[in-house]
């Protein structure tokens, strides 16, 4: 912690010495950096921030946390009670956002304001509402619910009155049915809109967050959605399950491809407590990660408190370095880098064309010459009237002689003095 505190100082120096500074910590690092029998790296580093304003205080607990803990240690209610939860959601050009309004048995009301962390449609604004309402109130503790949503849609969709088409709304009723197998009884009614107006309103608000009386309501935003949670696990099982499933059980599929496949593959790995890691070639084993934890880790590596937003090979590394590992780790680096907001915006300007360069069928100049004659002009000096003209196809190189006649004797003249006296014998010649 003392090493985090020093890094960010050093990060952030122009801060530590324009303004006072207080550390919020639940460790005793105030009194750790002082003591007088501390090693000789901690006083250098408390010599080092010496110069700062630093005050150490307590931290204060999560709002959130706290709320979730009173409700479910502190207050106790019997089975038979019942809870009720308003939900609605809202989506608009700013974003997606979702209200929920959880009232207990006693009348006492949490209100929870929750940004989609993407675009949503409405339907599947109200649906998330439903799914983050049940979970709501299983954290609290609730055994009997009753949702109420002013959607006609979503409430005849969970109840099997109306038939569902889209495969994406299918998967939000079956997760919605899936919550509720874990609470003895629920159900989900359908209320007028100016019955659900307070969850209406949060909802249409919570898509920015702002505007919201922070002591009344818990804000949040939300960073995966349901849908996505489910297409995450499945992902996790794709990969990471057959290699499990063969070093806890050792039995190979049927089909012989695979199994001999698979037994190539599960030489590099091996099972601790449960976890897969895969064996390097010079350094200790790789943690073995699932596509829910590959986004966060790579943007914690490029751009949190140690980072350096570097490039794809650099972070690739570094994610080796630190005792990581998944099949898609190179491209998944190349597209956290490449959606870096802090590397598009502040990175050095490319110079690299935005095609490739392509090849010209003239190579090297005065290789292919082009003859024409010109005229005939106003007589001039000497009878002279025609002009015979030879074009360079490379460079445009113009050459140029008047003539009064058009003989042969002239034409090779012309060419041998003017052209291959000059630039040499061309490749070809293009006759007009």
């Amino acid at each position: 912690m003392a090493l985090a505190l020093i890094l960010t100082a050093r990060k952030l120096r122009p801060y530590f010495l324009s303004h006072p500074v207080t550390v919020l910590t639940n460790s005793p690092l105030g009194r750790v950096m002082t003591q007088p029998d501390a090693s000789g790296r901690l006083v250098k580093w408390a010599v080092e921030l010496g110069e700062y304003d630093i005050e150490y205080r307590p931290r204060a607990a999560i709002k959130a946390q706290a709320l979730s803990d009173f409700l479910t240690e502190v207050i106790t209610f019997g089975q038979e009670e019942v809870w009720r939860i308003f939900v609605d959601g809202a989506s608009s050009l700013e974003g997606s956002g979702v209200g929920v309004i959880l009232i207990s048995p006693t009348q006492e009301k949490t209100k929870v304001a929750i940004k989609l962390s993407s675009f949503k449609s409405n339907n599947e604004a109200e649906y998330e509402a439903v799914i983050s309402g049940l979970k709501l109130a299983r954290e609290a503790g609730a055994r009997h619910v009753i949702v109420y949503s002013d959607s006609q849609l979503v409430v005849q969709q969970v109840q099997g009155t109306f038939s569902i088409r889209e495969k994406r709304l299918q998967e939000y009723v079956g997760l919605i049915k899936q919550q509720g197998e874990e609470f003895s009884s629920w159900s989900i009614e359908q209320i007028p809109r100016e019955h659900n107006a307070e969850a209406d309103a949060l909802a249409r608000v919570a898509s920015s967050l702002t505007g919201i009386d922070s002591r009344e309501v818990i804000q949040q935003s939300g960073s995966v959605m349901a849908i996505e949670e489910r297409e995450e696990e499945a992902s996790e099982r794709s990969w990471m399950a057959p290699l499990v499933e063969y070093l806890q059980t050792g039995i190979l599929p049927g089909e012989e491809a695979h199994a001999r496949k698979l037994r190539r593959q599960v030489a590099r790995f091996t099972l601790i407590n449960e976890k897969l890691y895969r064996r390097s070639f010079q350094g200790p084993l790789l943690r073995c990660l699932a596509q829910g934890e590959v986004r966060y880790v790579l943007q914690e590596i490029h751009e949190g408190c140690c980072g350096d937003h570097g490039g794809a090979l650099s972070l690739v590394r570094r994610t080796l370095l630190a005792g990581y590992w998944w099949p898609t780790l190179q491209q998944d680096a190349r597209q956290v880098v490449k959606t870096c907001e802090g590397c598009q915006r502040f990175g050095n300007f490319s110079h690299k064309p935005e095609a490739e360069l392509q090849p010209m069928w003239s190579s090297c100049p005065f290789d292919q010459w082009g003859m024409d004659i010109v005229g005939p002009f106003p007589v001039g000096l000497g009878q002279k009237k025609l002009l015979l003209v030879a074009v360079d196809y490379f460079s445009k190189w113009v050459e140029a002689e008047p003539l009064a006649r058009i003989t042969e004797e002239a034409v090779l003249g012309f060419i041998w003095k003017n052209i291959v006296c000059r630039f040499g014998l061309p490749s070809s010649r293009e006759r007009k």
